[in-house]
């Protein structure tokens, strides 16, 4: 499959205000996170490493104990391993997250 539909993408919650729509291959996995308003996600880490660009909106990050403000077209890398988190969701937001390799769990 070349071109991905949203219809066929899967789609969960993955915290209260938080949903994803991920579609991916063998290497990699693209994930596009929906946050609310006052939504949060727990600190947390996996093995994967994960890089990310804000689409639109604006909220608090924490990557390795550094917390820091983002807001539409910043970046991000977190490297396997390292604990982060969303303390704060300022506005309606959506970032897309690429995973390598693919998360078992968002699949």
């Amino acid at each position: 499959m070349y071109f991905v539909e949203e219809e066929n993408m899967s789609k969960k919650s993955i915290a209260p205000g938080v949903s994803i729509a991920v579609a991916g291959g063998d290497r990699a996995q693209m994930s596009f996170v929906t946050l609310t308003p006052g939504s949060q996600v727990p600190m947390h880490d996996h093995p994967h490493e994960q890089l990310g660009v804000v689409l639109e909106g604006e909220f608090v990050m924490v990557i390795g104990g550094e917390s820091r403000t983002i807001r539409t077209g910043d970046k991000y890398v977190i490297p396997g391993g390292v604990q982060h988190g969303v303390t704060e969701v300022k506005t309606q937001s959506v970032a897309l997250d690429i995973f390598s390799p693919p998360r078992e769990d968002y699949a």
